[in-house]
């Protein structure tokens, strides 16, 4: 018995000393705790280093594969896995991938492609009406706190920082800190079809506090979901459950969990991945055609921004309209302390905002706006931006088109004609006014999804259709050279689904609920 206390004393000994070295080293071990990376949805693994334009055509492969579930019945909603590095549990330190289906949550070895734990959500609810199933559960995992170890030394007679004691299992809340000390339970949260938020152990799976209710009714079907701070954020379009079309936002920080929404009847959010969030706590969306209502200062077909109270502090609305968009998704960066949006601009231009006043005095005004790079009048399935900047300090931005691309450009890098659709790649040129200059534009990619950047290469996912399979690219990001495809390895398609990327692997699900992970194996 003694040496059994023993042994689990060091354990627990390791275990957190490797548990407090992980958080300060979270930027390093290649986390995607949501969707596009990080709340402004750059796209940009910045912590990548195996992957490279130098190495990638050689080294990156099919890794391993793994059926989870059953197919989805419906196919239009959006599924991106994320990851979390060195955690422990009962085999050791692992990393993990996360991925949900309707009712369950799914943990996979990233490595070994092996399934290490599930975590079924039985919630009793109402049959869901026509188009209001869900096939995802939304997921997303609080950021770890940030320890410095080479912070100096206190004084002798510095005071100890107070340290909660750990806090009991009934006394545990969702999006609290458990306390005590460092070698405390992460969590990943889940947004299940009841309208409740959920908080799990990460390496386990068990249930960390009870749920809150974030959504006002059951079979509310929403979107993505995203987190800054404290404050939790999703978006509702499709008028399911008698839950209004609009975004919402749920305070973890506050006592009663105070929900906000600010409601869009006349136009639902085009935001099939949440809203996008900026550092000071603007969320960004595009809304759809329809209605305008000027008493919420909701317009049709723009991109509006919302303060931390969910209240229109300002939009753009393209001169001319926006075009025919399914769902679309801005991206926010920070350029020589301005705060930069893209977005979609007039009919199948990209538009460049500042944050602070997206459409000028006007409401119609950007500060820049591309030659038409998707053909006017075409019907655009799903697009999305990223953001990266390369080691000379250069900021690219990239899109996914899901539209016929075309462009007037002569200096652009082409490899063929795009009808279905392409990555479009630009770099941010800067001579008093910001201004974006196609580079190039990637090979023909049916329904492909918003990119993924991570040192100095792009990876794309062209998902196909019911006729066209997925295939995965390794492009250079700056010149738009193929450096990998995996040309048949892809049996089906993968509509709606987002790539996460990490520790030299990108991973993605099928239609058949099938995770992929595809990237440098580890050596052995």
């Amino acid at each position: 018995m003694r040496t059994f206390i023993r042994l689990v004393g060091l354990s627990c000994a390791a275990a957190f000393l490797w548990s407090a070295a992980s958080v300060a080293q979270s930027d390093d071990r290649g986390d995607w705790s949501v969707t596009g990376a990080d709340p402004s949805q750059s796209g940009w693994q910045k912590s990548e280093s195996q992957l490279a334009p130098e190495s990638a055509g050689a080294k990156v492969k099919f890794l391993w594969k793994i059926k989870l579930g059953q197919p989805s019945k419906d196919t239009r909603d959006f599924s991106e896995p994320l990851l979390a590095g060195r955690l422990i549990n009962a085999q050791g330190f692992k990393d993990f991938v996360y991925w949900s289906s309707a009712d369950t949550l799914y943990a996979v070895d990233s490595e070994l492609g092996t399934l290490i734990w599930n975590k079924q959500f039985k919630t009793e609810v109402p049959a869901p009406a026509p188009g209001c199933s869900v096939s995802r559960l939304s997921l997303f995992i609080e950021p770890p706190q940030v320890i410095n170890f080479h912070a100096r030394r206190r004084g002798p007679n510095a005071l100890k920082p107070v340290e909660q004691p750990a806090a009991q299992a009934n006394e545990r809340r969702l999006g609290v800190a458990p306390g005590g000390g460092y070698f405390g339970l992460k969590g990943i949260y889940v947004l299940t079809v009841d309208g409740k938020l959920h908080e799990q152990v990460m390496n386990t799976g068990a249930d960390f506090a009870p749920p809150v209710r974030f959504l006002p009714a059951a079979n509310g079907s929403p979107y993505g979901i995203n987190i800054l701070g404290k404050e939790v954020y999703s978006a509702t379009g499709r008028g399911c459950g008698g839950v209004a079309n609009g975004i919402w936002s749920i305070d973890m920080a506050s006592p009663d969990y105070h929900v906000t929404n600010l409601s869009t009847p006349g136009s639902r959010p085009l935001a099939l991945t949440g809203p996008v969030l900026s550092p000071d706590g603007t969320a960004l969306f595009v809304s759809g055609g329809g209605s305008s209502d000027p008493t919420a200062g909701v317009n049709a077909g723009s991109v509006i921004a919302l303060s931390k109270d969910l209240k229109v502090q300002d939009w753009y609305t393209p001169a001319g309209g926006m075009g025919n968009y399914e769902s679309v998704s801005p991206v926010t960066f920070e350029l020589k302390d301005k705060q930069l949006v893209v977005a979609p601009g007039k009919d199948g231009t990209i538009a460049l905002l500042d944050a602070t006043s997206p459409g000028g005095p006007d409401h119609h005004t950007p500060l820049f706006e591309t030659t038409p790079v998707a053909r006017p009048g075409a019907k655009h399935f799903w697009d999305g931006f990223a953001t990266w900047q390369d080691k000379d300090g250069m900021t690219w931005v990239f899109a996914s088109v899901s539209a016929e691309v075309i462009s007037s450009e002569s200096s652009l890098i082409r490899t063929g004609p795009t009808p279905h659709g392409a990555i479009v790649a630009c770099k941010l040129g800067d001579t008093g006014q910001p201004a974006l200059h196609p580079v190039w534009i990637s090979r023909d990619m049916v329904n492909p999804a918003p990119p993924r950047i991570a040192n100095g290469v792009v990876i794309a996912l062209s998902g196909g259709d019911p006729s066209t399979h997925a295939t995965l690219y390794v492009l250079n990001a700056a010149t738009g050279e193929e450096l990998y495809s995996s040309k048949n390895e892809i049996p089906t398609s993968a509509e709606l689904s987002g790539v996460s990327v990490g520790d030299g692997h990108a991973f993605f699900t099928d239609r058949d609920n099938v995770l992929y992970s595809f990237g440098i194996g580890m050596e052995h």
